[in-house]
């Protein structure tokens, strides 16, 4: 077999061959058959569209422009094929050929245009084998948009799950890729850095990195440096032998607790510089040893160190080593504060309020109302998610209703709420008599404008500030025809 007819029929699906000639269909059906394509045959353009609104697919349409008096030509055939988003290679086929219809076929999509003359088996022959290219090209871009799409889904079902399985919560585009990190730099036995402002969770990603690693039946151990003194630290890592002080009995270190897992050293920053170089050199040679010890340990164990500390600026004062920042940061993670990911908000707060209900019995509340969520998300939250937390346990722990409101989160409203609130007769009036339907629907209205006004006319993010998914608050700004107060709308 001839290696072009093993490329033809790598091809697969049939070519279909339209043309009012039944001797011109043949001729071309022996040509494309010998070239081990399979045809099918239409003698009309009307047969062509029923053929290709079929469940057969086609790889390849040799189309005539001209059918006859009252009959679809060939030039509709083509604009409807295209109409309907086929990408498939048209040839377009004429008796009477000129430069304005080839220019209009083309247009309108036309792979090729040949003229049925003396030569047409010759010119069909050579308009197939670039044709041929276009369909393994066509079919291969259509595996891979296939594949890209099926690697995106795996991706985000891997992402969520990953999230779950380590306790993160959150959806956004930050924490996502943040896990997607994890993920990555977990099957790697080097040392990482989480950055982050206080309360983003550095912790628990440090923990997921653990349970993703091949160390993780290892222990897990950590040690904030922020909250031990740096005269203690040396012997609360590497342990100290009997005696190493009056009467000091025999300790093990972190590093000996650690052995085989993962070392969490939590505010790594507010180490000394001198105790820095004690623990470069555990990573440099993966050795240490105990206070008042002269035998040289090994250590097993990865390290995770993690701060809040601008390490820059402490590099340049002095009080940071750059030789342990480069050996800390093979992988660095920065994680999100909570006023960059406000879209988690809801699905966090939800979160602890059962957690929270799971752990105190008796709990009446177990929801937040849409009011209680806006006041959540234009909150700054220095804090980060465990300030979040906070509030949302101490709303849940005082509330006696089944929904928490605005006024049970203890926050202080901001200076543009009470601005807003302030000059909120800008607005039509909440309707106060009337049929309770207008009187739902002005609430509707005006809840779901002030929302999208103060996020900046981000439908996402109002419809976060209102605890509804984006699907619902799309329903509500289409109903109430909300575009049109955007300013600038009617300029």
């Amino acid at each position: 077999m001839s290696e072009r007819l093993v490329a033809a029929r790598a091809i697969g699906d049939p070519i279909l061959v339209v043309d009012d000639q039944a001797a011109v269909r043949d001729l071309l059906t022996t040509i494309l058959s010998d070239r081990g394509h399979r045809v099918v045959q239409a003698p009309s353009g009307e047969e062509a569209l029923e053929h290709l609104r079929g469940q057969r697919p086609f790889s390849v349409v040799i189309l005539d422009l001209d059918f006859g008096a009252g009959r679809m030509s060939g030039m509709d055939v083509l604009r409807r094929i295209r109409a309907d988003g086929n990408d498939m290679p048209v040839i377009v086929l004429t008796g009477q050929g000129s430069v304005g219809s080839a220019v209009e076929a083309i247009k309108c999509g036309a792979s090729d245009y040949l003229e049925k003359d003396a030569y047409l088996e010759d010119t069909i022959e050579l308009s197939m084998d670039k044709i041929e290219r276009l369909v393994r090209a066509i079919e291969e871009n259509r595996r891979l948009a296939e594949e890209y799409k099926r690697l995106k889904r795996q991706t985000q079902y891997l992402e969520e799950q990953v999230g779950r399985r380590y306790d993160i919560v959150g959806s956004s585009e930050a924490i996502r890729a943040a896990l997607a990190r994890v993920e990555r730099v977990a099957k790697v036995p080097r040392p990482v850095l989480i950055r982050g402002e206080r309360g983003t969770g550095k912790e628990l990603f440090a923990a997921a990195i653990h349970r993703a690693s091949p160390r993780s039946e290892g222990p897990f151990v950590t040690v904030n440096c922020a909250a031990i003194p740096e005269g203690l630290l040396e012997c609360e890592l590497f342990g100290q032998e009997e005696d190493a002080f009056n009467n000091a009995p025999f300790k093990l270190g972190r590093f000996d607790l650690a052995e085989r897992g993962t070392l969490f050293l939590d505010e790594i920053g507010n180490m000394g510089p001198e105790f820095q170089q004690k623990i470069l050199r555990v990573i440099e040679y993966r050795t240490f040893e105990r206070v008042q010890g002269n035998q040289t340990l090994t250590a097993d164990v990865r390290i995770v160190a993690a701060t809040n500390t601008d390490l820059e600026a402490a590099m340049a004062a002095g009080t940071f080593r750059a030789d342990l920042h480069d050996r800390l940061a093979f992988e660095t993670i920065t994680l999100p504060p909570l006023r960059e990911r406000i879209d988690d908000i809801p699905e966090l707060a939800d979160h602890f309020i059962q957690r929270f209900r799971a752990e105190v019995a008796g709990l009446v509340a177990h929801r937040l109302s849409p009011a209680a969520l806006a006041r959540l998300a234009d909150h700054n939250w220095p804090g980060n998610v465990r300030e979040l937390k906070n509030v949302v346990e101490r709303a849940a722990y005082r509330c006696d209703r089944e929904t928490i409101g605005p006024e049970d989160l203890d926050l202080i409203p901001s200076p543009r709420l009470a601005t807003e609130a302030a000059t909120a007769t800008t607005h039509a009036p909440l309707l106060t008599e009337g049929p309770l339907p207008d009187r739902i629907a002005a609430f509707e209205r005006q809840a779901a404008l002030e929302a999208l006004e103060r996020c900046g006319w981000n439908q996402r993010k109002a419809a976060s500030r209102l605890g509804l998914n984006y699907d619902q608050f799309r329903h509500l700004y289409r109903k109430y025809d909300l575009g049109r107060e955007r300013p600038g709308a009617q300029e």
